[in-house]
């Protein structure tokens, strides 16, 4: 299946919901936007952290013990998200507000729970920064 607006890129993902997301990026990476593709790269790896951690956590494989490596981690990927679209004039986009929150959350968070909690959120606002990304 081909990219809409880049035909040049094929995906093999098969699921209709990542196969548009999928999209998505490459409309934003191939838009010359250097600064956007940093910034999709680095919410990419902060959701992909989180994506991890849940699942790990759900799994019983993070103790309580581990909340404060988990915590510095997981807020030093959200952190770097959001220097690099300050740094590129990019602070002000939807979602950015939402995502400096999250930051606030995960440095307070006192239990790897809390932690796991916010996977969906990130989520969410990596959809509505990568969106805002995308208009702009």
């Amino acid at each position: 299946m081909n990219c809409q607006g880049n035909p040049q890129y094929k995906t093999t993902v098969p699921d209709e919901h990542w196969r548009e997301e999928e999209f998505q990026w490459v409309r934003i990476l191939s838009s010359a936007g250097v600064a956007k593709a940093m910034v999709l790269l680095y919410v990419q790896k902060a959701c992909t952290a989180f994506h991890e951690f849940e699942p790990a956590w759900r799994e019983g494989a993070v103790g309580p013990e581990h909340i404060g490596f988990y915590r510095r981690r997981l807020a030093n990927r959200i952190r770097q998200v959001l220097v690099t679209m300050e740094n590129n004039d990019l602070d002000a986009i939807a979602g950015a507000a939402e995502l400096a929150e999250i930051l606030h959350a995960v440095e307070s968070s006192r239990s790897t729970d809390e932690l796991a909690g916010l996977a969906e959120r990130v989520h969410a606002v990596n959809h509505l920064l990568l969106d805002s990304l995308e208009a702009k």
